[in-house]
């Protein structure tokens, strides 16, 4: 059961009932995750934050972006849009400064604290090397690129409201079946897009020198995938490094794996997944990467979509 908690601008918690229409999209991509409820109206002061359970878990933190009262002839409602707390580091503009051998306390203290966020004690690093925030950035740019340089990876604010620099890997696992325990879903729809990926990767590491250097993504190239890069790694801010990169970009984007399934199921974003039943058998070494839930009078449905795990 979902349970909505709202805190108004004095600070009371408003506890509602299920909303007539939800909508929730979660993508690992997408900085800030979305959400738009409609409920009977409900008398309450100006909202500022939102909180959504399932059952005793916490599946959504946020800010109320907008707050609608609807008269019709059919009833009156109260329209709630909301984005979880990455919002706060996408619309508030960082001070410009230069950081010599950032951590993650300095960047925590200057950029997530002044906004409510925390941040996992077991992400303490420095990044041993300059970082500089130009004039007009946001506070999530300047913490995206700590997160990058630090940890090679890309910021992320989690369902409740706190900071992830790092990777982690859940250790949890998702079965999607039609036969037997799991989710049960009533479509499948999988895209494999070789346009997309990347089989190799020339690199410039020396201006006297050509493209000499190559990275070759070993899975496309024995596919018969012929899809070349070339990348100047000379005076500029993309290390040779960057190669891994954009073959493990090539190869996420190259696969989706879309289910549509009955209910709402937002505890599964970001675990791992498995799909049974499906005309290649089972599908394994999958994750969740994003989910868009719908409710309406009319359905009751969770897209999922899947993608393959980093090799």
């Amino acid at each position: 059961m979902l349970k909505f908690v709202f805190t108004d601008i004095n600070e009371k918690e408003i506890v509602s009932k299920l909303p007539l229409e939800l909508t929730v999209n979660i993508e690992e991509d997408v900085p800030a995750d979305e959400m738009v409820a409609v409920f009977e109206y409900f008398d309450c002061d100006e909202l500022k934050d939102i909180k959504i359970f399932d059952d005793d878990t916490r599946v959504f933190t946020g800010i109320v972006d907008e707050q609608q009262t609807i008269i019709k002839s059919s009833g009156k409602y109260l329209k709630i849009i909301a984005r979880s707390m990455a919002a706060k580091l996408l619309d508030n503009e960082s001070v410009p400064v230069s950081y010599m051998h950032p951590s993650t306390e300095i960047i925590a203290a200057r950029h997530l604290h002044p906004f409510g966020l925390k941040v996992d004690n077991s992400d303490n690093t420095t990044y041993f090397g300059t970082q500089t925030v130009i004039k007009g950035s946001t506070n999530y740019k300047a913490v995206d690129d700590f997160a990058k340089n630090a940890f090679n990876s890309t910021l992320r604010v989690n369902e409740l409201g706190e900071v992830e620099f790092s990777n982690r890997k859940s250790d949890v696992t998702t079965v999607f079946s039609n036969s037997g325990n799991g989710i049960k879903y009533l479509s499948f729809f999988e895209s494999v897009k070789r346009c997309e990926e990347i089989s190799a990767v020339r690199i410039k590491v020396v201006n006297s020198c050509g493209y000499n250097n190559v990275i070759k993504n070993a899975d496309a190239c024995a596919r018969k995938i012929q899809r070349e890069r070339y990348l100047n790694a000379v005076h500029t801010d993309t290390p040779a490094s960057y190669a891994d990169s954009m073959i493990k970009m090539g190869r996420k984007k190259a696969y989706t794996l879309t289910l549509e399934c009955e209910g709402h199921h937002l505890r599964v974003f970001k675990t791992n997944a498995v799909v049974r039943d499906t005309p290649k058998g089972e599908l394994s070494e999958l994750y969740v990467s994003g989910l868009r839930y719908h409710l309406s009078a009319k359905e009751n449905i969770t897209v999922v979509t899947l993608k393959r795990k980093e090799v």
